[in-house]
């Protein structure tokens, strides 16, 4: 798996702050946020506040630290369990998905979310959680960004229900992910 998109980190910044407004709608989306729903205003300030934190801290390591942080800032005002830490088992198998050396930047973002998605580090958010931490590491490594577009919603939770009941976990919806999600200015490097 290939990099699809090569940038200076400002530059990806750059890209992310003019499709801002339509990566969060795609996230609230995703998230199940109806236009009624009353948290819905609170969970939309909440992406925003994490898509902030990411663009503006690039000195925080893509770490533990940073992943309970940036689950935090999501989950605040809704009512649901905050995790304040993980195990140190946990710690060590997210650290060794975030040094693969071999890997392609991409292709180590789309493991990390996987893994968390796999091991429902979270009671509440995983979903959202895993997609922001995979872009702070892609923000921060210039290789553009992962959005579920509504329209791709629905296949996408089709996809990861198959996915989670997998016991040995294939590579269809890792190559959906990088097919249809990961996104970047229009020039593409492949």
């Amino acid at each position: 798996m290939k990099n699809k998109y090569v940038m200076t980190r400002r530059d990806n910044i750059r890209y992310v702050q003019d499709h801002l407004d339509n990566f969060v709608s795609n996230a609230l989306h995703l998230s199940r946020y109806s236009e009624d729903d009353p948290l819905r205003s609170i969970a939309q300030n909440n992406f925003y506040t994490a898509f902030d934190y990411i663009m503006n801290n690039p000195d925080v390591e893509n770490d533990n630290h940073c992943l309970l942080e940036i689950h935090t800032i999501l989950m605040d005002g809704l009512n649901e369990e905050i995790v304040g830490s993980l195990t140190p088992e946990q710690i060590e198998e997210l650290d060794a998905m975030l040094n693969q050396p071999a890997k392609a930047n991409v292709e180590i973002a789309i493991d990390v979310m996987l893994y968390i998605l796999d091991k429902r580090l979270f009671k509440d958010g995983d979903v959202r959680v895993a997609i922001m931490f995979a872009n702070k590491f892609m923000i921060d490594h210039g290789c553009g960004i992962i959005t579920v577009f509504k329209s791709k919603s629905d296949t996408f939770r089709t996809l990861y229900k198959a996915y989670r009941s997998q016991e040995e976990k294939t590579d269809e919806f890792k190559n959906w992910i990088y097919k249809y999600c990961v996104r970047g200015p229009k020039v593409e490097y492949q």
